[in-house]
Formats: C-alpha cells, structure tokens, sequence
C-alpha cells in the first residue's frame, strides 16, 4: 500500500471512528464468549479425566451376596488378578449409615467406603488433604473434604456412625479426604467417609472390585462391552468354583465421572449459542462494512479515474477489514482467557474436581487468534470485492438506496390524522430492505433466546413442582432392617403431627445380561446408574406416575412389575408393556411380567415398582417393609423436622433400627442440585446475542442517518427543528425493536419445544413441560425498547445537528 492509500485509510478511520468502534465491539464481544467457551471446553475434559483416572477407578464391582473376612477376600481378590483380562482386583464394602455429630443427629445419611487395613490401595484410590493417614487407627474415620460443610463437622469432632445391622461406632474425624470420583456431597445431600475395616467388628467385605485390561495389554479398556465380558467372566468363575452367589455387577460407563456429561452439554450448548453469536457479530459487520463501501463509492470512482486499479482498493479496504480484526481479536483475548478460567472452575466444581491446571492448550488460544482474524475478513470479502470492481462510470451514476415508500405505507399517509413524523420514521425503517431485516433478525434472535431461556426455567421450576407433588409425603425414614408393615404402621401412627402412613420396601435389583448375571451401570456412589424395585401400598396413590404404556399394578398381583422409563432404556431398551424381563433380587433370579411403563426423571425416585405380594413370591421372604413415608398435619419444615425425629424415637422404641429419618426437602434439594445447570445453558447464549443486536441496531441507525444526510439538512431548511427530527430518528429505533419483538415470536416458542425435550431428556430423561415465560417477554419487549432509545441516542444527536450547509457539501 502506497503512501496516499495510507493517508486515505487514517483518514477514513478518523471520520468513521463511531462505526469502527461499534465493529470492534461486536467481534470481541462475541469473540470473548466463543473464546471463553472454547478454552473451558478444551480444559474440562483433561482436567476431568485426569482427576478421575488419579483415583485408578475400578471398571466393574462384583457384589456378593454375602460378605467375607479380609483375609478371605484378600485370597479371592490375588486368585481374581490371575483371571484372563483382569489387570487389577481388590475388596472393599460400602453402606450408608445415620449420622451423629458431637451428640447433634444428622438428617443426611453418611455414605462409608470401606478397605482392609492392608488393603495395597492400587485401586479405588482417594488424596489425603488435612492431617490423617491412611489407614486411620481403630476409632478414627476420614471425611470427604466437600461433606464438612454439609454435615457441620470439623477434623477433630467425634462422630456416631451406625452401620446397618450393627452396633453404633464412636469414632474420631482424624482427617479429610478429596475422591474425585464422586459426585459432590451438597449436590447429592450426602456425605462420605473412609474407613479402615479395623474399626468394624465384624469385619466383612463384600465387593470384588476389578479393572478390565484391553486385550494383550495392561491399560484399562475403555470399551464397556469388554469390561460386561470379562466381569461376567469373574462372575461366573466365582459362582462355578467358588460357590459364592452374585447380587450385582455394576458396570458404570468406564472412566467417565457420574455427572462429567453434565459440563460437555453445557459447554457444547454453549459454544454453539456463541458460534452463533460470533457468526451474527461477523455478518454485522460484513453489513456495516458494506455500507461504508456503498457510501464511499463516488470516492472509489475518483481513485479509478485518476489510476487506481481494483487490486490496490481491495488492499485498501482489505486493510481496513484486518485493522478491526486484529483490534477484536486483541481486545477479545485476555477476557476469553478469564471467562474460560473462571467458567471451568465452576463446572469442575459442579463435578467435585479440583484444577490442577486452569490454563487452556496452546491450540486453543490459536483457534481464537484465527477465527479472530480469519472469520471477518472472510465474511466481508464478497463486498469488498464487488465495491473494488466497481468501473467509474457506475460511480458516477450511483445515487445511493431509492426513498420510494411501499405501497402500504403510501397508502397510510393518504389518511388523515396520523401523526407525519411517526410516518417519516416508519417509511424510512423498511427503505432499506437487507439492513431492516439484519436488524431485526439479530433483535429477534436474542429476544428469541431470552424469551426461551426464561421459559425454559418455568418448565423446570414445572418439574420440580412436580416433584413436590409426587413426594406428597413429609418425612421419608428408612430402617436398617425389614419390619413388618403393620407393626410400622401402629409405631408411627402414635406420633402427635402423623396424618398417614404408608409402609414400602426399596431393595436393589439387577437385570439379566451375560451369562444371565445381574448387571448394572452403578457408579461407586451407588445412586447414579442403580436400580431398585419399590413395593406400592395398597390403594390408590395420592400422585400416581404418569403411564407411557401399558396399565398399573393391581392390589395384590404377583409376576408384574412396572418400570421407568429410565431403567427400560438403559438395560432393556427393545423391551416394553407385555414383554418378559429376568431380574435378580437378592441375588435370586425370577421372570417378570412388564405390566407397563411409567415416566419418571433423573433422581426422581424408583426404578421399577411391584406389590408386596410379588416381591414375597419373588424373594420367598414374607412380605416386609424398609421405609416409611410420613404424611404430617402441618407441612412447613419445622413439623417435618420435628415428626421425622419423633418418628426415628418411635421405632426404635418399638425395637427398629431406623437408619435416617429426614424431612423430605433433602431430597428436594438433592434434585434441585441437578437441575440448577440448565438455565445457564441459554443465559448464557442469550447475553453475546443480546449485545450484538445491540449493536447492531446502533450501526444500522447511524447508516441510515448517513444515508439520509441530505434529507435532514432539506428538513432543517425547510423549518423542522432538532427535537422533531431527534423524535423521528428515536422513532425509527423503537420500531425496529418492536419489529423485533413481532418476529421473534415463533421462533421463541420453537426453541422452547425443542429445547426442552432436548435438554429435559438430557438432564432429566423426560422432556420438561412446555411453558411460556410471560414475565419474560414483558421484560425483553421492555429492554428492547429502552435499549433502542439508547442505542440511537447518538445517531438521533447527530441528526438533529446537521446543518443545511453541511448536507449540501455531503458527497
């Protein structure tokens, strides 16, 4: 570029600094979140696996029906190892146990891993972070670091555990542990402990955990087919010579945290809602730099008339484009890499995971740069090309965009009464075709998004309040061992504040797979991948479930079950109302009947439902129960509280051991916990896109004033004065937001139907009820307008302060 091309470019970046400045903006706002985005994305996926593969996770659990002696299962774990496939094996137990904390009960379980005192720890491993060593001492325990708060303890308190079936242990909290292999305590109201088998009396094992090699290696195999074989294997070697029986093989997706799919939808959710923005951002500016060509086309007709060629003015402009890339592009960098730092610390802690390392790979940081400078130019260059191809004769002739009205809005300027500046300011919106559409579209996209989003949450505030009304119960109290019904019953109904009392049995159950072994996608947590089987009471419930096929269970049928459609699609998608399912219980396989179908959502309760009379004949044990639901008088969390302690007295006074009696909110909590996520999904596509349309309404109204430069000084000649012409030019804004608002409609309540069928199934395994926001589209119509006024404040200024002499002198 030669030295008057130079002196041109500074010139037109002095003139129209506003403008570049508004493109500056546009890109790296969007920029800014793409980039953010994309190096919290880039960094989740090492940071999740390298903080879950530290744990060296077991690829299958083997449940055994009964427990073993350390040393016994320490024999059975080194004969394990020898297997064909099996690179590792250990025993270990786990149970959830009441909770009392300096005296003070707990209303959240405590879940309780379990090892051997001489247990290698070569698998199912966890990091020592305060004090404590590993085993700890008979009396002593370790609690998860992110179960402190949760459970109100400190290293140095005395706990009360009681272990089902057993006596209460008095044990010491000697240190904390941080297992990122586990989903956070506060989001699954639970919390979590390690403890060495020394301290239990009887010491008994009961899990055979291995890891599954890939074939002719040592590395853990990645594929869960593989792992179901070689577990199936074990299984059967262990029933066939070891005559042990088999209740579960629990086989999570290998290597992959509980709740890791939770953070890649909403980084991909996202980064799509930010590849949109930047794409908008870019198109924005292609527009407004279309613009700034199509004014300067006279001035591209003097530089070919006096011997520049098209090449030299494409360089030109061509320049120009990458000076506000690179601007952006600058500008966009240092925020991207503090949101993407900030946004992963948030998801990982979601995840329970600690960073060791917050800094995306370098290609991340190359892909922004890239994009950056790459994206704009490549989206502007089909103008630039053309205004650089124009011959000197069309700029000659080139008198800018036609004023001809519509024939609508003619029409409406015949009548009588309407006021002529609004009609000014509604022809002069749609003069411009492509610029009143790009507008409006950009407007409408964002109001679309928002609109969505703010609906989306009313869908999930739906659920939830669904929820509440299938937990119609109060307090939920679980027994340590089965009771009868009646004896329950009578227990409970004795306590002042009790309304009802419904008596169920919760007992795991595992489907037929291999080898007709009871398989599973349990996590080590025992609650993501789990299935149980919940007996119903008699008589009708007070919230039914709602059927997807087939019917409900009649009082006293035995050989049906119904299940969710959660269990069906992971362990028996071909399978439906009327088909057979093999199901293990207690380790004892029976043959049911599916009678039908139920919907339910991820932690919303049981897996499958039968009469206690089937479970009777399934199990051969007479019909008992080990969990009580609690109807109270009043509902308001001090009588939930209050009942559910008075109840866990009364059925240890009646000679029960009760496990936890709780109020029903933790669990609300709980599902609250996994539900929370989805709003900032399209939040936070909803804000780039907002600011773009922002902007992009402010460059399209400072074209059009630049368009209509001569126009305005003809308006001041002939006597309009500055507020007028600053009314219409306000006017123009508020039209095209509203425009906005109109168009954004449907696309609005299409977004909200998909999205929530698509990420209620997501994270809820059932679409989220379809609700509209309106509080939400009085807030963007709101925001729409007042961001108009605001966004052709300046454009208005300018128009209302045009001179006749300066429109006259206007090329």
């Amino acid at each position: 570029m030669n030295g008057l091309m130079a002196v041109k470019l500074r010139r037109d970046l002095r003139i129209s600094w506003s403008r570049f400045v508004l493109m500056v903006i546009a890109i790296a706002v969007s920029l800014t979140v793409f980039g953010g985005l994309l190096a919290a994305w880039t960094s989740i996926g090492r940071e999740t696996s390298g903080a879950y593969m530290s744990t060296e996770p077991a690829s299958a659990t083997i449940v055994l029906d009964r427990g073993l002696d350390p040393a016994s299962m320490a024999a059975l774990a080194a004969e394990a190892r020898k297997r064909p496939g099996v690179s590792e094996a250990t025993g270990r137990t786990q149970f959830d146990a009441a909770v009392a904390v300096n005296g003070q009960q707990r209303a959240v379980p405590l879940q309780v891993f379990v090892a051997a005192p001489d247990d290698p720890m070569r698998m199912a491993q966890f990091d020592l972070r305060q004090e404590g060593t590993w085993p700890p001492p008979p009396g002593e325990i370790l609690i998860g670091g992110d179960s402190l708060g949760l459970l109100g303890v400190a290293p140095g308190d005395g706990l009360t555990v009681t272990p089902p079936g057993a006596p209460p242990l008095r044990l010491r909290v000697s240190g904390t542990v941080y297992d990122p292999s586990l989903a956070p305590s506060p989001q699954e109201q639970r919390g979590h402990a390690y403890l060495s088998a020394a301290s239990l009396q009887p010491a008994v094992l009961d899990q055979l955990k291995i890891q599954v090699a890939e074939p002719g290696q040592r590395i853990p195999s990645r594929d869960r087919d593989t792992v179901v074989k070689v577990a199936g294997e074990v299984g059967a070697w262990l029933q066939r010579d070891k005559g042990l029986a088999i209740a579960e093989i629990q086989v999570p997706a290998p290597y992959a945290h509980p709740h890791q799919w939770q953070a890649d939808v909403l980084l991909l959710s996202l980064m799509a809602g930010g590849a949109a923005a930047l794409l908008l951002s870019t198109i924005l500016v292609a527009n407004m730099l279309n613009n700034l060509f199509t004014q300067q086309i006279p001035q591209i007709g003097i530089m070919k008339a006096v011997g520049a060629n098209s090449g030299r003015i494409a360089r030109l402009y061509l320049a120009m484009v990458l000076l506000v890339s690179a601007a952006a592009t600058l500008l966009a960098l240092v925020p991207a890499t503090l949101i993407g730092r900030y946004l992963l610390g948030r998801l990982l802690g979601t995840l329970g995971i600690q960073a060791t390392n917050v800094a995306a790979p370098w290609w991340a940081y190359a892909v922004i740069v890239a994009v950056g400078l790459g994206l704009p130019p490549l989206m502007a260059l089909r103008p630039l090309v053309r205004a650089s191809r124009i011959t000197v004769r069309a700029a000659i002739d080139h008198h800018g965009g036609s004023s001809k009205p519509s024939g609508a809005i003619a029409r409406l300027s015949r009548l009588h009464g309407l006021d002529r500046g609004l009609l000014m300011a509604l022809r002069n919106t749609v003069r411009r075709p492509a610029r009143f559409w790009l507008s409006v579209g950009m407007l409408a996209s964002a109001g679309a998004v928002f609109v969505a989003s703010m609906s989306l949450n009313s869908g999930t505030q739906a659920v939830e309040e669904q929820r509440r009304q299938q937990r119609y119960w109060d307090v939920d109290a679980q027994l340590d061992a089965p009771a009868r019904a009646a004896a329950v019953a009578e227990a409970v109904r004795t306590v002042p504040g009790v309304e009802r009392v419904e008596a169920w049995k919760r007992a795991k159950i595992g489907i037929a797979g291999p080898d007709a072994l009871p398989f599973t996608r349990t996590y080590p947590d025992q609650g993501h991948g789990s299935v149980s089987v919940n007996t119903v009471p008699e008589g009708p419930l007070p919230a039914p479930p709602t059927m997807l096929q087939g019917r409900w269970l009649q009082p006293g049928e035995t050989g049906a079950v119904v299940l969710s459609q959660i269990v069906r699609d992971n362990t028996v998608p071909g399978l439906g109302a009327g088909d057979t399912v093999r199901l293990f219980i207690d380790g004892k396989p029976s043959t049911w009947r599916i009678a039908g179908i139920v919907e339910e959502r991820e932690g919303g309760g049981g897996d499958a439902y039968t009469t206690a009379a089937g479970l009777a004949a399934a199990s051969g044990q007479p019909p008992l129960v080990n969990q009580v639901r609690v109807m109270t008088t009043a509902h308001d969390e001090q009588t939930r509280q209050s009942v559910a302690a008075a109840v866990e007295r009364a059925l240890t006074g009646a000679g029960m051991d009760v496990g936890v009696a709780a109020s029903v909110s933790r669990t609300n909590a709980a599902s609250a916990g996994h539900m929370g996520p989805v709003l900032l999904v399209l939040l936070g596509v909803a804000l780039p896109l907002g600011v773009v349309g922002a902007i992009g309404l402010a460059s399209t109204m400072s074209a059009n004033i630049l368009d209509r430069t001569r126009e305005f000084g003809v308006m001041h000649a002939i006597g309009a004065r500055p507020k007028t012409v600053r009314r219409i030019v306000v006017a123009e804004g508020v039209l095209l937001a509203l425009a906005g608002c109109v168009v954004a409609i449907l696309p609005a309540l299409g977004l909200t139907a998909v999205l929530g069928v698509g990420l209620g199934n997501l994270f809820t395994k059932a679409p989220l009820p379809f609700r509209v926001s309106l509080p939400a589209v009085g807030i963007w119509v709101v925001l729409s307008v007042l961001g108009a006024m605001l966004a052709t404040e300046a454009a208005a200024s300018r128009a209302s302060r045009i001179t006749v002499r300066e429109a006259l002198t206007y090329l």
